[in-house]
């Protein structure tokens, strides 16, 4: 997976989880919504403004 894969990876997941904490408050959720924003926090609020990707040699398209 390239760097580029693992972004877009990162931002699809990030739509998704979006997506699922508008579902949840529409529902009237609140308990699941914030244990949801909660595991999502330092995806979406990551520390120094980007996430860190760790390249495993393994991973890495050949």
């Amino acid at each position: 997976m390239s760097g580029e894969d693992a972004s877009r990876l990162i931002d699809d997941t990030l739509d998704l989880v979006h997506q699922r904490l508008q579902d949840l408050q529409a529902q009237a959720l609140p308990r699941e919504q914030h244990a949801l924003a909660e595991e999502f926090r330092e995806w979406r609020h990551p520390v120094g403004g980007h996430i860190d990707l760790m390249v495993f040699p393994g991973l890495a398209n050949p």
